[in-house]
């Protein structure tokens, strides 16, 4: 009886134990629920929101940029990250069961048969190389094949990020590459989308670069400046978790319902697109032109600028500089053209001249005599100017001192009529030249530029010949264009219009200063230019076709004078200027005439060559000839061919027997008799085929050539002994 009383008592205690756990959990799992529920419930469900709904964007496609001539220069490209997946599994029969080979060894499947995968390795490589030229084809090679190898290949090798679309897709067409590239990841596509330049370094820096740094990031020139219109607006879309690692926007999910989420949904509009006032053919030219001239001379930094008189329109703008390596190219922190500042030296004589002429209180006349050589000293603390050619007694009118870049001819102007007034000489300066920032439609670091407070006579009479000044190319050529123009001063501009589907808005014009100079006196200035270019320190570019005017220009460094900056600037046709060009190499050693003239007159050439408007330029001397449209030819069949042009042809008698053969004279731009060597082998570089065939069988020879077009190159090389019967082989190119 006792041991059931104790074993009912321990029940007892068993059931309220039971009851008061039962209790206790159900109070807690109540306490949980009105807790998650009621106190913590929107905590909870905003949780729930994020795990379940995402917010995506999908980029805007950035807007193009085309050339004036109606080519790309920059656009939205679509480049792929080549993942492999190389991974490996056991083989298993019908039944689910392992497969062994030879009883011993797990057979293995993959994704591709071994054969065809090794079977165009290589040429994988070799695509990969040719994108990435900084990798060898060893090196993928090497990389994918280690990986493939090993004991557990990887699903998702990354080989490369950001190979062009059109690479990505020929390795993927590749037999047995189909399947084993990636196409999709845990992170998403592989495919992402790129600005990219279509003609590489040409112009990169004005079309726009980008950079990133900690505290910023975006772009430089036209992709900076127009950046709010280039981009567009990003898509932002509501999507909702279908499941792990797949989101699908909400419309697409079953049972949506707009109504129960009022959370905006900004739709994509992709950027707008715009043209540039680069020319490519102009662009190309200026580079390479100035590329050459730096190769050549040498020169750490470089620019070359080219702009449309009436409109201030930059048709060609180039800035290259050296790297460390000696490369020249163009470089993001360094637009040379727009950013640097330099002393001017003889191309600010122009400037200075100018404002004299302005000044009404001396009534300056052209025909005014300075004496324009040898050395001065003008006071006690100016020190020696030193002109660097003629002597004490040679004198020069106002166009004597442009065409001769005289120092002393300025110095002379200015002690004359500005000593004892020295800030009105620096005010006329100010008043027509734009220093300040320029404020150009591209994204630069630009800085102010200056004239030195004039408080020494040396300072005074530096400024009458550019050297206490500082400008930036764009400010120089901005101010003779406005020359060129009749003295009204357009603003440099870079862009054209801005498109919007078909829909196009012009940028236009803007007029900087309506009158720097009277039309006059700026008719003066553009005569006096001409005449440096004709019969002074620019006669290395005179031609007699359609006419230069400007001015060379070579400051020296102050601690090493064998360190210039040479430049030239002018403008062109003489008559009736419609371009202005701009040429300056810094830290070079030779002077302007020589590193820079060139360059302005292969731009030139170029330039009326391409201008329809300018066909109708004809030669005024006989016999001369811009470009010869063949080096070297029989005589008859130049000047047929000159006919058909509609151009004048003749040859200079230059004591040499009539062969029936003429070459051209680059130097003095005319063609002159050629009279074949006897008992060598004649010089048929720049012939056409036909001509250099008749003159080798002429002397005996027979011809093999390659290639089409004019002779390039020719073996036996000129002027050896002839062997009758032999063969010359010629290699031709267009």
């Amino acid at each position: 009886m006792e041991e059931k009383e104790q074993n009912k008592s321990l029940f007892i205690k068993m059931l309220v134990l039971w009851l008061l756990l039962v209790v206790v959990g159900g109070g807690a799992m109540l306490w949980s629920i009105i807790r998650t529920q009621v106190v913590n419930g929107e905590m909870w469900r905003e949780k729930a929101k994020v795990r379940e709904f995402k917010e995506r964007i999908e980029p805007a496609r950035r807007g193009t940029i085309f050339s004036s001539d109606g080519k790309v220069l920059a656009t939205t490209v679509p480049v792929c990250d080549l993942c492999l997946d190389l991974g490996r599994w056991p083989k298993r029969n019908s039944k689910g069961e392992v497969v062994l080979k030879d009883g011993k060894e797990v057979m293995e499947s993959c994704i591709t048969s071994e054969s065809a995968f090794l079977a165009n390795l290589n040429q994988v490589c070799r695509i990969l190389h040719e994108q990435f030229p900084s990798k060898s084809v060893a090196y993928y090679h090497d990389r994918i094949l280690n990986e493939y190898n090993s004991k557990k290949p990887s699903r998702c090798l990354y080989v490369e990020r950001k190979v062009p679309y059109s690479q990505w897709m020929a390795i993927r067409s590749l037999d047995g590459w189909s399947r084993c590239v990636v196409t999709k990841t845990a992170d998403g596509s592989v495919m992402s989308f790129v600005r990219a330049h279509i003609y590489g370094n040409l112009g990169e820096n004005t079309i726009g670069l980008h950079f990133k740094t900690p505290k910023l990031e975006g772009y430089t020139g036209l992709e900076g400046y127009y950046d709010s219109i280039l981009r567009g607006q990003d898509g932002i879309y509501r999507c909702r978790r279908l499941t792990r690692g797949t989101w699908l926007p909400e419309e697409e999910v079953a049972g949506y319902d707009p109504d129960l989420d009022s959370t905006l949904v900004q739709r994509r509009v992709d950027g707008k697109s715009i043209i540039s006032t680069l020319d490519t053919r102009y662009q190309d030219i200026a580079e390479s032109a100035l590329r050459k001239s730096m190769n050549q001379y040498g020169g750490q930094r470089g620019c070359a600028i080219l702009m449309e008189v009436s409109t201030g329109y930059v048709l060609a703008c180039s800035s290259l500089t050296r790297d460390t390596s000696g490369r020249l190219s163009e470089n993001l922190w360094s637009n040379v053209a727009v950013s640097d500042h330099y002393e001017p030296g003889s191309t600010f004589k122009t400037v200075a001249m100018t404002a004299m002429l302005n000044d009404k209180k001396i009534a300056l006349d052209t025909t005014k005599r300075v004496r324009a050589g040898g050395v001065k000293r003008y006071s006690s603390t100016s020190g020696e100017i030193n002109d660097g050619h003629g002597d004490a007694h040679d004198t020069a009118n106002l166009a004597g001192v442009l065409a001769r870049s005289s120092n002393i001819g300025m110095c002379e102007l200015a002690w004359e009529y500005y000593r004892n007034r020295r800030e009105d000489l620096r005010k006329g300066i100010m008043d027509i030249f734009p220093f300040g920032k320029m404020h150009p439609d591209v994204e630069v670091l630009e800085t102010n530029t200056r004239v030195v407070k004039l408080n020494s006579d040396r300072d005074f009479l530096n400024l009458s010949y550019g050297y206490s000044a500082t400008v930036t190319p764009l400010q120089l050529i901005t101010f003779y264009n406005g020359i060129a123009n009749g003295g009204r001063m357009m603003k440099p501009l870079f862009c054209r219009e801005v498109m919007d589907g078909r829909s196009r808005s012009e940028i236009k014009p803007v007029v900087l200063n309506e009158q720097i100079c009277s039309p006059e006196i700026a008719k003066q200035m553009r005569e006096m230019l001409v005449g440096v270019v004709e019969h002074g320190t620019g006669s290395n570019i005179h031609n007699a076709v359609y006419g230069i005017g400007g001015k060379t220009g070579t400051t020296q460094g102050i601690s090493d004078k064998s360190i210039k900056n040479s430049s030239f600037v002018g403008f062109f046709p003489a008559d009736n200027p419609r371009y202005t060009c701009l040429v300056l190499v810094e830290r070079t050693s030779i002077a302007g005439r020589h590193a820079a003239a060139p360059v302005f007159k292969q731009i030139a050439d170029c330039v009326v060559a391409f201008d329809s408007e300018l066909g109708s330029v004809r030669l005024q001397d006989s016999g001369r000839v811009m470009n010869p449209i063949i080096a070297k030819g029989n005589e008859s069949q130049l000047a047929k061919a000159y006919q058909l042009l509609g151009l004048p042809f003749s040859v200079i008698d230059n004591t040499l027997p009539a062969t029936g053969w003429a070459i051209f004279d680059n130097e003095q731009e005319c063609y002159k008799r050629y009279s074949v060597p006897t008992e060598m082998v004649p010089n048929c570089l720049g012939m056409t085929i036909r001509d250099a065939m008749k003159m080798l069988h002429q002397q005996g020879l027979k011809v093999r050539f390659v290639g089409q077009g004019k002779v390039v190159n020719q073996n036996p090389k000129p002027r050896t002994r002839i062997v009758k019967g032999s063969t010359v082989i010629l290699e031709l190119k267009p």
